[in-house]
């Protein structure tokens, strides 16, 4: 589904909802409200699938009536039921909005009906599913938090609004909490006995550096919300690159209960203010949460998706090396020597760099020895010289290289 569709049918599902609300109270005034709103999102629904389908790129379809946008789509081969129905709608809407007629809530009930199922339908047809189960969370793909954004989203059309804000939140952790939660270094793990990737796959290397420590976490933490300590520095300095208010991930904080998972896959602890469920568990504030969530996660991965780098897939065609060639710390013959390539070892080519004098090229090797020795470091490139020449082999460099 388009970008472009998929937001136009967010919009009319909100107007749909809304007339929905409104076409059900038994009131002539507000059912004939509804009937405008109602309206107004069935035309919305057909632009959508007129856009999904590319007709605004061979003719002007912000041009074309209503009864022309049902032939246009009867053109697609979309049937559109009801449409006789949809056409007196359409006709009553203008009765009502410019010459201020009031309408019967019994007549516009029939109205929604017929325009739920003409909408159902041609969506069905058009994108595979019906306007109540199209969400925002197209937008965001494939990402560990879609699952809980799902269930939110389904949570909040059953009216279920505490059960939304609760899943709106697990999925705002998953992205952007999880790496401030240090319960991974509970038992005395530090970055600084880890290597780069070893410290990465802890939860919590985002945290400040002295909330890290065991001890810290044996005297402060006293409940098991107290894991997820937020670097404020770190956190705005994301949201920045991100493309995010601050605020705006604040306000979700604030305004959705407190979860955590101090495990993968473990389990959830939840914890909310005792009125919170009374106060700030209605439709209003669940739908501007998942929203703003959405749009949040969007972003992050969007500015992750922008990453690019040049191609792999086509590997570098190995030079045969010479046995006995020396293989450098750095690219330079002034550095010490790691190792001599023997007729037995495997190595691949990384790299190929000008060392420190500009005259000579080298190969950034990774060699792998007939024992299973691991060697990083660098081979001087000689043109001169055959790539089977064992000119520099084991006797031919200078002692000191060796004692090095």
């Amino acid at each position: 589904m388009k970008e472009t569709t998929l937001q136009i049918l967010i919009t009319a599902r909100a107007l749909m909802e809304q007339s929905e609300r409104n076409c059900v109270l038994g009131d002539r005034y507000l059912a004939t409200a509804g009937l405008i709103v109602l309206q107004d999102a069935v035309e919305l629904v057909f632009l959508a699938v007129l856009i999904e389908a590319e007709v605004d790129e061979a003719r002007a379809i912000e041009k074309l009536s209503f009864d022309e946008m049902i032939a246009a789509m009867g053109q697609l081969g979309i049937k559109v039921p009801k449409s006789g129905t949809l056409r007196a709608m359409n006709k009553l809407r203008v009765t009502a909005k410019h010459y201020g007629q009031v309408m019967e809530p019994v007549t516009v009930q029939g109205h929604l009906n017929a325009a739920k199922l003409a909408i159902d339908s041609v969506l069905q047809s058009a994108v595979g599913k019906p306007l109540r189960e199209v969400f925002l969370t197209e937008l965001v793909g494939k990402t560990y938090s879609r699952p809980f954004l799902d269930e939110a989203a389904s949570a909040l059309a059953a009216g279920d609004y505490l059960e939304s804000l609760i899943a709106t939140r697990k999925a705002f952790f998953v992205d952007f909490e999880r790496d401030y939660c240090i319960y991974d270094y509970r038992d005395g793990a530090s970055g600084r006995h880890l290597g780069g990737l070893m410290l990465l796959a802890l939860s919590g290397w985002k945290a400040p550096y002295w909330t890290r420590a065991a001890e810290w976490i044996s005297a402060n933490v006293k409940t098991p919300f107290d894991y997820v300590q937020i670097n404020t520095d770190t956190w705005r300095m994301d949201a920045m690159e991100w493309g995010i208010n601050t605020q705006m991930l604040n306000n979700i904080r604030r305004m959705t209960p407190d979860v955590v998972q101090l495990k993968s896959n473990g389990d959830w602890y939840i914890r909310q203010d005792a009125a919170y469920e009374a106060n700030s568990a209605n439709r209003e504030n669940a739908s501007a949460c998942l929203d703003q969530t959405i749009e949040a996660i969007r972003r992050k991965h969007e500015h992750i998706r922008a990453v690019r780098t040049t191609r792999g897939d086509k590997p570098y065609e190995t030079p045969p090396a010479y046995v006995g060639q020396p293989l450098w710390e750095r690219p330079t013959q002034e550095s010490p020597l790691v190792h001599r390539l023997q007729s037995g070892d495997g190595y691949t080519v990384k790299e190929i760099l000008t060392g420190f004098d500009a005259s000579k090229v080298f190969y950034r090797l990774v060699c792998t020895s007939a024992s299973g020795e691991h060697y990083y470091g660098y081979v001087e490139k000689t043109e001169e010289l055959p790539m089977t020449d064992t000119s520099y082999g084991p006797d031919t460099a200078p002692d000191s290289r060796e004692s090095i």
